[in-house]
């Protein structure tokens, strides 16, 4: 069997090889790198309940993972799948990818949760974050039957995922008055700003008129970016070498803007040898450096508690 330094070393050698565009077929040629490494990662000591409807829509819907032993007041770690606002689902690869996020959490003591939500053109903007609020709504309510600290939850968006988790987390026109009611959000290669002229040449892409809508007048007040305020919960941002340029800026520019409102840098990972969806993907296998980092993050947010 290769060892773990030997999948590493190929796994980030074929990435690389990808190159920096990012299309269907490299998300496909991705999936195929990991699926074959997450068929062979850990998943003992974990217990599953899946397809728990979280609101009236077919896609409101998640699977919950938790440790066998029933834990006691755990965090939550809830993750938001990509799909360029129009696709995606929870488990991509059923039992393996995005199955590996929360798989990895409750392995580790926490509650996972993997959750779908409504899709663009027919839900518009604010459908995907007021969808992750819904599910944070119902994990107040119902996460502590299953082990887990319904004042301790923490969004994990990535992409699409990431900018409906920051919308609910910044932006008080879709959390309201008693704001996100979160613990922390964890932002990886996430939109913060749908276009923006000096950093994204050309016209914004078909699937982001999908969901922000065609009347690019409203845009600036539906980018969390531009909603960061003092008092918000604690924040990790991830961006990867291998993201495309239009979605490089948005981090270091989220980064900037926390940095800017709190006097000091939030969490921040940039991720060597990885290409727009890999991070998540690698999360559960034994080389992974993103999951540990997680795990950190999380945990400091609980002592805090």
């Amino acid at each position: 069997m290769p060892s773990a330094d030997t999948d590493k070393a190929e796994l980030a050698a074929a990435i690389r090889s990808l190159g920096r565009a990012f299309n269907p077929e490299v998300l496909q040629a991705t999936y195929a790198l990991h699926a074959p490494l997450q068929e062979r990662a850990p998943k003992d000591g974990i217990a599953i309940v899946r397809d728990i409807a979280y609101g009236e829509h077919e896609r409101h819907r998640m699977d919950l993972y938790r440790p066998a032993q029933k834990p006691t007041k755990a965090p939550v770690v809830v993750y938001v799948h990509g799909g360029g606002y129009i696709a995606g689902e929870r488990s991509a690869l059923p039992g393996l990818i995005y199955d590996n996020v929360p798989i990895f959490f409750a392995r580790n003591g926490l509650i996972g949760v993997n959750m779908t939500y409504r899709l663009a053109p027919e839900h518009t903007w604010p459908a995907g974050g007021a969808d992750v609020g819904k599910a944070v709504a119902w994990l107040r309510d119902n996460v502590a039957q299953y082990g887990g600290d319904p004042d301790c939850i923490i969004l994990m968006g990535q992409s699409a995922g990431a900018t409906h988790a920051a919308t609910w987390t910044f932006i008080p026109e879709v959390h309201g008055a008693a704001g996100p009611q979160i613990a922390g959000a964890i932002l990886l290669s996430g939109v913060f700003a749908p276009h923006h002229p000096q950093f994204s040449p050309g016209k914004p892409p078909p699937h982001q008129i999908a969901y922000f809508g065609s009347d690019e007048t409203k845009w600036a007040a539906r980018s969390p970016i531009n909603h960061v305020r003092p008092g918000h919960p604690p924040v990790f941002v991830s961006v990867t070498e291998f993201d495309p340029y239009p979605l490089q800026w948005g981090s270091p520019a989220l980064v900037a803007a926390l940095t800017q409102c709190d006097g000091k840098m939030p969490w921040f990972v940039y991720a060597r040898d990885q290409n727009h969806v890999s991070p998540a993907m690698q999360i559960n296998l034994p080389f992974d450096t993103l999951g540990p980092a997680l795990l950190e993050f999380v945990r400091e947010i609980s002592k805090s508690k």
